[in-house]
């Protein structure tokens, strides 16, 4: 190997461009196979939990799909609730925009599409948003006013304060399921469990007195 070193290489300006150009193509496939796979898992979820049917999987019944909401509440699934949710809406929105017009647009503007009730409405956004390349900001102002609904037909969006709870719940089973095996503790660490299961306990009850003196509990104690 030469000792001398080598002279930086400026690149020419017009090079630069093509090198964007370049990956502005590539960026572009990669969100169409992005689209693609989205699509895929979305038309499985559909199929094997809501039977093909766009009604019940609109449906803003609570008691709608209980294995799926199980399933959103598995602790060793690979994607989260809102990732699969995603997936729903871009394999429902292929169904009403060309196939060539809904690859041009990523998930994250599916998701916003879907919230565009009416199906026929929804293929026009659609098309709009593909011709103006619209950011995701700007598809939610096209989508403003034209008969909203929020993802996944009405359901609220858990708060920060549901999915924590939901993890201790899922937490607590999983020790529990584990009680009939021998448990590999030494005695320092059983007076550490001992300490903070007392600080676990009381804790709890803090968050079941907040949770009693919240104003919705209230609401329903008078009705």
């Amino acid at each position: 190997m030469s000792g001398k070193r080598k002279s930086l290489m400026i690149r020419p300006e017009k090079q630069l461009d093509d090198c964007v150009d370049w990956l502005r193509v590539q960026k572009e496939r990669m969100e169409s196979e992005l689209t693609l796979r989205a699509k895929e898992i979305g038309d499985y979820l559909i199929h094997y939990f809501f039977h093909d049917d766009l009604a019940e999987l609109s449906s803003q019944s609570p008691t709608k799909n209980v294995s799926f909401k199980k399933l959103c509440e598995r602790a060793d699934l690979p994607f989260s609730e809102a990732a699969l949710r995603r997936f729903i809406h871009v394999a429902v929105n292929f169904r009403y925009l060309p196939e060539a017009e809904a690859r041009e647009l990523p998930p994250s503007h599916h998701s916003v599409l879907y919230q565009v009730a009416d199906p026929t409405e929804r293929a026009r956004i659609g098309r709009d948003a593909v011709e103006s390349a619209a950011s995701v900001r700007k598809l939610r102002e096209m989508v403003k006013g034209k008969g909203r609904r929020r993802p996944g037909g009405g359901r609220k969006r858990a708060s920060e304060f549901y999915k924590q709870w939901r993890q201790v719940v899922q937490a607590m089973q999983k020790l529990s399921a584990g009680l009939d095996e021998d448990i590999p503790l030494d005695r320092e660490q059983i007076n550490a469990v001992w300490r903070e299961t007392r600080l676990v306990h009381d804790n709890l009850n803090k968050v079941i007195d907040r949770i009693l003196e919240s104003p919705v509990n209230k609401k329903t104690d008078e009705t």
